[in-house]
Protein backbone atom coordinates (compact mmCIF):
# COMPACT_ATOMS: atom_id res chain seq x y z
CA UNK A 1 0.00 0.00 0.00
CA UNK A 2 0.97 3.20 -0.84
CA UNK A 3 1.01 5.38 2.49
CA UNK A 4 0.80 9.55 2.84
CA UNK A 5 0.58 11.33 5.55
CA UNK A 6 -3.20 12.10 6.64
CA UNK A 7 -4.21 15.31 7.36
CA UNK A 8 -5.47 15.85 11.00
CA UNK A 9 -9.39 17.61 9.32
CA UNK A 10 -9.39 14.22 7.78
CA UNK A 11 -9.25 11.84 11.01
CA UNK A 12 -12.71 10.30 10.66
CA UNK A 13 -12.42 9.30 6.91
CA UNK A 14 -12.07 5.47 7.12
CA UNK A 15 -8.93 3.99 7.68
CA UNK A 16 -7.12 2.54 4.12
CA UNK A 17 -6.42 -1.35 4.62
CA UNK A 18 -5.56 -2.60 0.95
CA UNK A 19 -2.90 -1.97 -1.35
CA UNK A 20 -3.89 0.25 -4.07
CA UNK A 21 -5.50 3.05 -2.27
CA UNK A 22 -3.88 6.33 -1.20
CA UNK A 23 -3.86 8.35 2.21
CA UNK A 24 -5.50 11.72 2.08
CA UNK A 25 -2.94 14.40 1.17
CA UNK A 26 -0.52 16.55 3.38
CA UNK A 27 -2.17 19.86 2.74
CA UNK A 28 -5.06 21.27 0.59
CA UNK A 29 -6.85 24.12 -0.12
CA UNK A 30 -9.70 25.05 1.60
CA UNK A 31 -12.17 24.49 -1.96
CA UNK A 32 -13.56 21.66 -3.20
CA UNK A 33 -13.75 19.58 -6.35
CA UNK A 34 -16.64 17.64 -8.22
CA UNK A 35 -14.40 14.93 -11.06
CA UNK A 36 -15.89 13.35 -13.90
CA UNK A 37 -14.22 10.52 -15.49
CA UNK A 38 -15.35 9.35 -19.14
CA UNK A 39 -16.59 6.08 -20.15
CA UNK A 40 -18.47 7.33 -23.29
CA UNK A 41 -15.95 6.41 -26.06
CA UNK A 42 -14.86 2.78 -25.46
CA UNK A 43 -12.51 2.89 -22.50
CA UNK A 44 -13.43 0.10 -21.81
CA UNK A 45 -12.74 -1.89 -25.36
CA UNK A 46 -10.63 -5.05 -25.68
CA UNK A 47 -8.27 -5.36 -22.91
CA UNK A 48 -9.09 -2.49 -21.27
CA UNK A 49 -11.22 -1.36 -18.02
CA UNK A 50 -10.86 2.68 -17.59
CA UNK A 51 -13.32 3.03 -15.04
CA UNK A 52 -13.31 3.99 -11.31
CA UNK A 53 -16.88 1.58 -10.75
CA UNK A 54 -18.88 -0.91 -12.74
CA UNK A 55 -21.51 1.59 -10.65
CA UNK A 56 -22.51 4.36 -13.58
CA UNK A 57 -22.64 7.21 -12.73
CA UNK A 58 -22.38 6.71 -9.31
CA UNK A 59 -19.39 4.90 -7.86
CA UNK A 60 -20.76 5.32 -4.37
CA UNK A 61 -23.66 3.13 -5.22
CA UNK A 62 -21.16 0.25 -5.54
CA UNK A 63 -20.12 0.50 -2.11
CA UNK A 64 -20.90 3.90 -0.28
CA UNK A 65 -17.33 3.73 1.83
CA UNK A 66 -14.80 2.13 0.01
CA UNK A 67 -11.42 1.30 1.75
CA UNK A 68 -10.12 -0.70 -0.71
CA UNK A 69 -9.44 -0.68 -4.30
CA UNK A 70 -11.50 -3.74 -4.62
CA UNK A 71 -14.38 -2.26 -3.10
CA UNK A 72 -15.34 -0.64 -6.49
CA UNK A 73 -14.65 -2.66 -9.56
CA UNK A 74 -12.33 -1.06 -12.46
CA UNK A 75 -8.93 -0.61 -13.52
CA UNK A 76 -8.85 2.56 -12.21
CA UNK A 77 -11.03 1.94 -8.78
CA UNK A 78 -7.49 2.70 -7.00
CA UNK A 79 -7.82 6.20 -8.57
CA UNK A 80 -11.32 6.50 -7.69
CA UNK A 81 -11.08 5.35 -4.32
CA UNK A 82 -8.17 7.25 -2.84
CA UNK A 83 -10.00 10.30 -3.93
CA UNK A 84 -12.98 8.78 -1.82
CA UNK A 85 -11.00 8.97 1.13
CA UNK A 86 -11.14 12.75 1.09
CA UNK A 87 -14.86 13.50 0.10
CA UNK A 88 -14.62 16.79 2.47
CA UNK A 89 -12.79 17.89 -0.67
CA UNK A 90 -13.79 15.63 -3.94
CA UNK A 91 -17.49 15.95 -3.14
CA UNK A 92 -18.33 14.78 -5.99
CA UNK A 93 -16.96 11.41 -8.54
CA UNK A 94 -18.81 10.50 -10.92
CA UNK A 95 -18.51 8.09 -14.43
CA UNK A 96 -20.54 9.62 -17.98
CA UNK A 97 -21.23 7.09 -20.22
CA UNK A 98 -23.40 9.60 -22.24
CA UNK A 99 -21.87 12.64 -25.13
CA UNK A 100 -20.02 15.07 -23.30
CA UNK A 101 -21.85 18.13 -23.23
CA UNK A 102 -20.87 21.76 -21.43
CA UNK A 103 -24.09 23.69 -20.90
CA UNK A 104 -26.58 21.27 -21.53
CA UNK A 105 -28.74 21.52 -18.50
CA UNK A 106 -31.14 18.33 -19.37
CA UNK A 107 -27.50 16.16 -18.98
CA UNK A 108 -26.55 15.57 -14.48
CA UNK A 109 -23.09 14.79 -15.73
CA UNK A 110 -22.97 17.50 -18.28
CA UNK A 111 -19.12 19.20 -17.68
CA UNK A 112 -20.61 22.19 -16.09
CA UNK A 113 -21.39 20.76 -13.15
CA UNK A 114 -17.97 19.65 -12.41
CA UNK A 115 -14.31 21.12 -11.76
CA UNK A 116 -12.36 18.61 -14.10
CA UNK A 117 -12.74 16.13 -16.30
CA UNK A 118 -10.69 12.64 -16.94
CA UNK A 119 -10.84 10.77 -20.30
CA UNK A 120 -8.69 7.70 -19.71
CA UNK A 121 -7.83 6.44 -23.51
CA UNK A 122 -10.54 7.06 -25.96
CA UNK A 123 -10.75 4.75 -28.63
CA UNK A 124 -13.76 6.48 -30.24
CA UNK A 125 -13.91 9.96 -31.98
CA UNK A 126 -14.87 12.83 -29.94
CA UNK A 127 -17.68 14.78 -32.12
CA UNK A 128 -17.38 18.43 -33.00
CA UNK A 129 -20.07 19.36 -30.38
CA UNK A 130 -17.90 17.14 -27.52
CA UNK A 131 -14.76 18.39 -28.99
CA UNK A 132 -16.32 22.17 -28.80
CA UNK A 133 -17.70 21.72 -24.79
CA UNK A 134 -14.62 19.69 -24.13
CA UNK A 135 -12.69 23.33 -24.99
CA UNK A 136 -15.41 25.66 -23.79
CA UNK A 137 -14.86 23.55 -20.56
CA UNK A 138 -11.17 24.07 -19.97
CA UNK A 139 -11.64 27.61 -21.78
CA UNK A 140 -13.87 28.83 -18.81
CA UNK A 141 -11.69 27.31 -15.60
CA UNK A 142 -12.21 23.53 -15.94
CA UNK A 143 -9.56 20.98 -15.61
CA UNK A 144 -8.85 18.73 -18.52
CA UNK A 145 -6.74 14.93 -17.54
CA UNK A 146 -6.51 13.47 -21.02
CA UNK A 147 -4.81 9.82 -20.80
CA UNK A 148 -3.65 7.90 -24.37
CA UNK A 149 -1.84 5.15 -25.72
CA UNK A 150 1.17 3.97 -28.45
CA UNK A 151 -0.01 4.19 -31.55
CA UNK A 152 -1.90 1.46 -33.51
CA UNK A 153 -3.59 0.91 -29.99
CA UNK A 154 -7.00 0.71 -31.71
CA UNK A 155 -8.91 -1.82 -29.38
CA UNK A 156 -12.49 -1.80 -31.36
CA UNK A 157 -10.98 -2.01 -34.79
CA UNK A 158 -13.11 1.65 -35.36
CA UNK A 159 -10.41 2.96 -37.89
CA UNK A 160 -8.84 5.56 -35.02
CA UNK A 161 -6.85 5.67 -31.65
CA UNK A 162 -6.22 7.81 -28.88
CA UNK A 163 -3.56 9.44 -30.81
CA UNK A 164 -5.62 10.51 -33.45
CA UNK A 165 -8.64 11.18 -30.80
CA UNK A 166 -6.62 13.55 -29.52
CA UNK A 167 -5.12 14.84 -31.88
CA UNK A 168 -8.50 15.67 -33.35
CA UNK A 169 -9.70 17.81 -30.58
CA UNK A 170 -6.15 19.52 -30.74
CA UNK A 171 -6.87 20.57 -34.21
CA UNK A 172 -10.25 20.72 -34.87
CA UNK A 173 -12.30 21.87 -32.02
CA UNK A 174 -14.51 24.92 -33.19
CA UNK A 175 -12.93 27.16 -30.46
CA UNK A 176 -9.24 27.37 -31.33
CA UNK A 177 -7.89 25.03 -34.10
CA UNK A 178 -3.84 26.14 -34.05
CA UNK A 179 -2.43 24.03 -31.16
CA UNK A 180 -4.61 25.79 -28.51
CA UNK A 181 -2.84 24.26 -25.37
CA UNK A 182 0.68 23.93 -27.18
CA UNK A 183 0.83 19.81 -27.34
CA UNK A 184 0.01 17.57 -30.35
CA UNK A 185 -0.15 13.39 -29.45
CA UNK A 186 3.33 11.92 -31.53
CA UNK A 187 2.60 8.94 -33.49
CA UNK A 188 5.04 6.83 -32.02
CA UNK A 189 5.20 3.30 -30.03
CA UNK A 190 7.52 2.85 -26.83
CA UNK A 191 7.30 -0.48 -25.54
CA UNK A 192 9.04 -0.98 -22.13
CA UNK A 193 10.33 1.88 -20.33
CA UNK A 194 10.55 3.33 -16.96
CA UNK A 195 11.11 7.51 -17.33
CA UNK A 196 12.95 9.20 -15.00
CA UNK A 197 13.49 11.98 -17.20
CA UNK A 198 11.87 15.30 -14.76
CA UNK A 199 13.80 18.83 -15.90
CA UNK A 200 15.09 21.09 -13.47
CA UNK A 201 12.34 23.31 -13.60
CA UNK A 202 9.56 20.87 -13.53
CA UNK A 203 10.42 19.86 -10.08
CA UNK A 204 8.31 22.30 -8.26
CA UNK A 205 5.25 21.86 -10.47
CA UNK A 206 2.66 21.03 -8.00
CA UNK A 207 2.04 17.87 -9.97
CA UNK A 208 5.43 16.88 -9.64
CA UNK A 209 6.07 17.79 -6.53
CA UNK A 210 2.45 18.23 -4.82
CA UNK A 211 0.40 16.96 -2.11
CA UNK A 212 -0.17 13.53 -2.75
CA UNK A 213 3.79 12.75 -2.97
CA UNK A 214 7.29 13.57 -4.88
CA UNK A 215 7.19 11.94 -8.23
CA UNK A 216 10.28 10.44 -9.64
CA UNK A 217 9.01 9.10 -12.34
CA UNK A 218 6.69 6.70 -14.44
CA UNK A 219 6.43 3.32 -16.12
CA UNK A 220 5.89 3.55 -19.69
CA UNK A 221 4.91 0.10 -21.25
CA UNK A 222 3.49 0.53 -24.58
CA UNK A 223 2.93 4.62 -25.08
CA UNK A 224 3.95 7.30 -26.92
CA UNK A 225 5.01 10.85 -26.35
CA UNK A 226 3.78 14.47 -27.05
CA UNK A 227 5.75 17.49 -29.03
CA UNK A 228 5.49 20.62 -27.42
CA UNK A 229 4.99 24.26 -29.17
CA UNK A 230 5.66 26.97 -26.64
CA UNK A 231 5.06 29.47 -30.01
CA UNK A 232 1.33 28.36 -29.96
CA UNK A 233 1.15 28.14 -26.38
CA UNK A 234 3.68 29.51 -23.81
CA UNK A 235 2.15 27.78 -20.96
CA UNK A 236 2.87 24.00 -22.31
CA UNK A 237 5.28 22.78 -20.57
CA UNK A 238 6.92 18.65 -20.13
CA UNK A 239 6.75 17.29 -16.56
CA UNK A 240 8.28 14.26 -17.85
CA UNK A 241 10.60 13.29 -20.85
CA UNK A 242 11.50 9.73 -22.15
CA UNK A 243 15.39 9.08 -20.66
CA UNK A 244 16.78 8.84 -24.08
CA UNK A 245 15.87 12.76 -25.40
CA UNK A 246 16.86 15.96 -23.79
CA UNK A 247 14.83 17.18 -21.14
CA UNK A 248 15.51 21.26 -22.60
CA UNK A 249 13.72 20.56 -25.90
CA UNK A 250 10.63 20.30 -27.41
CA UNK A 251 10.01 16.57 -28.39
CA UNK A 252 9.75 12.90 -26.33
CA UNK A 253 7.99 14.99 -23.56
CA UNK A 254 5.64 11.88 -21.85
CA UNK A 255 4.09 13.92 -19.78
CA UNK A 256 2.69 17.40 -20.79
CA UNK A 257 0.82 20.22 -18.79
CA UNK A 258 -0.56 23.38 -20.30
CA UNK A 259 -3.31 25.69 -19.80
CA UNK A 260 -6.36 27.41 -22.28
CA UNK A 261 -8.43 30.71 -20.63
CA UNK A 262 -8.67 30.21 -17.42
CA UNK A 263 -8.41 26.00 -17.32
CA UNK A 264 -5.99 23.53 -17.59
CA UNK A 265 -4.50 20.30 -18.85
CA UNK A 266 -2.66 17.41 -18.56
CA UNK A 267 -1.85 14.79 -21.34
CA UNK A 268 0.11 11.49 -20.31
CA UNK A 269 0.96 9.49 -23.71
CA UNK A 270 0.08 5.65 -21.73
CA UNK A 271 -2.80 4.26 -20.03
CA UNK A 272 -0.70 1.77 -18.29
CA UNK A 273 0.63 3.52 -15.06
CA UNK A 274 -3.23 4.17 -14.10
CA UNK A 275 -3.99 0.65 -14.37
CA UNK A 276 -4.23 -0.96 -10.98
CA UNK A 277 -4.14 -4.34 -12.50
CA UNK A 278 -7.76 -5.70 -10.94
CA UNK A 279 -11.10 -4.81 -12.41
CA UNK A 280 -13.76 -6.99 -14.44
CA UNK A 281 -13.45 -10.65 -15.39
CA UNK A 282 -12.47 -10.82 -18.68
CA UNK A 283 -9.91 -8.58 -18.99
CA UNK A 284 -5.81 -8.98 -18.89
CA UNK A 285 -4.69 -5.85 -16.32
CA UNK A 286 -1.67 -5.17 -14.82
CA UNK A 287 -0.14 -3.38 -12.42
CA UNK A 288 1.04 -0.07 -12.77
CA UNK A 289 -0.49 2.04 -10.17
CA UNK A 290 1.86 0.30 -7.97
CA UNK A 291 4.59 -0.59 -9.95
CA UNK A 292 7.49 0.08 -8.38
CA UNK A 293 9.56 1.17 -11.48
CA UNK A 294 7.04 4.92 -11.00
CA UNK A 295 5.69 7.05 -8.80
CA UNK A 296 2.27 6.74 -10.89
CA UNK A 297 -0.36 6.86 -7.97
CA UNK A 298 1.50 10.22 -6.88
CA UNK A 299 1.31 11.59 -10.52
CA UNK A 300 -2.62 11.03 -11.35
CA UNK A 301 -3.45 12.12 -7.47
CA UNK A 302 -1.02 15.69 -7.80
CA UNK A 303 -2.51 15.86 -11.40
CA UNK A 304 -6.37 15.34 -10.11
CA UNK A 305 -5.43 18.02 -7.36
CA UNK A 306 -3.68 20.28 -9.89
CA UNK A 307 -6.39 20.55 -12.58
CA UNK A 308 -8.95 21.03 -9.78
CA UNK A 309 -6.90 24.02 -8.91
CA UNK A 310 -6.80 22.60 -5.16
CA UNK A 311 -3.08 23.02 -5.58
Amino acid sequence: MRTRPALLAVAAVLPLVATGVAAAPSAKAATTAKVLFDNGHAETAGNADWIISTSQPNPFNQNSAPTRETDWTGALSSWGVSLAQYRSTYTSLATTTRALTYGDTSNPQDLANFTEGVVPEPNTSFTAAERTALMKFVQNGGGLFLIIDHANSDRNNDGIDSVGVANQLFSANGVDNTNPFGITADVKNYSSENETNIPAAAKSHPVINGPWGTVTGSILRGGTTFTIDKTANSSATCLLYRNAVSNTGNTGCFVAASTFGSGRIVTWGDSSPVDDGTGQSGNTLYDGWNDPAGTDAELALNATDWLAKLS
